[in-house]
């Protein structure tokens, strides 16, 4: 798949839809003192899936010096809702050379620096991945040469939602939550289509769109996905969302053979079937997003799993054969964020646990 003429395609089909051109883009970064700034046209518009109803996201990359907490500024200019960013070509150039390292790590120091990357970046990932697909004023898609090491960072991320809606999904069979577990299949599934469109060089967080990329990739003009996780993930979809009363076992076990293929086109064959797990053990702990609590007679808040909370068992197998009441406490467990299935627990080398120290600092 040709990037760069994908891009620069959609980018002049979504402007003319729009009876603009891209000087009337860099008008408005103009406007805003943007005046030697590298002008990009960002988001759906450049993946060609823009509605009626999109913004228009640009990015100005500034030779001066951005502050980290920079909000969008929002515009609207004959009937065009545009939001414009400035990121500092600096901090720009430095997230590139970062990025290009953390895709070299394993698949667990992939997951674990990209889980802190905006805490120690003043280009947020989000926005990271958007400039890479990005189109200039001029026409050109001038970062599209930093797909491949984006590419392997993100998959990484899809992959391990998936592994964590898979664990989930055999909790909630085992512990009879069968509705919740056909929720964490379809989940799964999201999650590893998301995997296998990145994996072909097509990255879009988004979660919104990616039902539709997902069909617009295996027409003819694109196929980008693996043929066969494009065949065994769309027959999943469509057995998943049909209104059956539960989830069966044998929708779960299909899952395998899509985490082995998913673990060998990573690099990571040895990740497939395994299920390292991370605890955070406390009976009381401040609200945050990460976390599910119930409210106590005392009016103290408690996270739930830690009611008769038990052990995961040490590899994935054995969840098929666990107890009802054991599942169930597990499932609590994920549920509440005292019990973590990331793949970011997985065992790694010294040399790569120093190497992600250093990309840290």
């Amino acid at each position: 798949m040709n990037y760069t003429d994908f891009v620069t395609a959609n980018a002049g089909a979504f402007l003319r839809s729009r009876n603009i051109g891209f000087d009337m883009l860099a008008t408005l970064a103009r406007e805003q003192g943007f005046d030697g700034a590298q002008v990009l046209l960002t988001s759906s518009p450049v993946h060609g899936i823009a509605t009626a109803t999109s913004d228009i996201d640009l990015i100005c990359v500034t030779p001066q010096a951005v502050s980290k907490g920079q909000m969008a500024t929002q515009i609207h200019r004959d009937g065009q809702h545009c939001e414009i960013l400035p990121i500092g070509a600096d901090d720009l150039a430095q997230a590139f050379s970062d990025l290009a390292l953390l895709s070299r790590c394993s698949l667990p120091q992939r997951l674990a620096g990209y889980q802190r990357w905006d805490s120690g970046h003043a280009v947020r990932k989000k926005y990271l991945e958007r400039i890479v697909y990005a189109v200039a004023t001029d026409g050109r898609a001038h970062h599209i040469a930093h797909l491949p090491a984006l590419v392997p960072v993100v998959a990484a991320q899809e992959y391990d939602a998936f592994h964590q809606g898979r664990v989930c999904a055999m909790l909630a069979e085992r512990a009879g939550e069968l509705d919740a577990a056909r929720g964490y299949l379809i989940n799964a599934c999201l999650s590893a289509m998301a995997a296998a469109l990145s994996l072909g060089g097509w990255v879009l967080s988004n979660k919104k769109w990616t039902l539709r990329r997902w069909r617009e990739a295996a027409g003819p003009r694109m196929r980008v996905v693996d043929a066969l996780l494009q065949e065994r993930l769309t027959a999943m979809w469509s057995s998943v969302c049909e209104l059956a009363p539960a989830a069966t076992t044998q929708e779960i076990a299909a899952l395998d053979e899509i985490d082995r293929r998913l673990g060998l086109l990573l690099g990571a064959p040895s990740l497939s079937g395994a299920m390292p797990h991370t605890t955070a053990p406390c009976t009381q702990a401040a609200l945050d997003k990460r976390s599910a609590f119930l409210i106590g007679g005392d009016g103290r808040a408690r996270l739930a799993a830690t009611i008769e909370a038990q052990d995961a068992p040490a590899d994935l197998a054995s969840l098929a054969t666990i107890a009802t009441a054991h599942a169930a406490s597990l499932l609590r467990s994920a549920r509440s964020g005292t019990l973590n299935f990331s793949l970011v627990a997985a065992n790694s080398s010294a040399e790569e646990k120093e190497d992600a120290h250093a990309l840290a600092d």
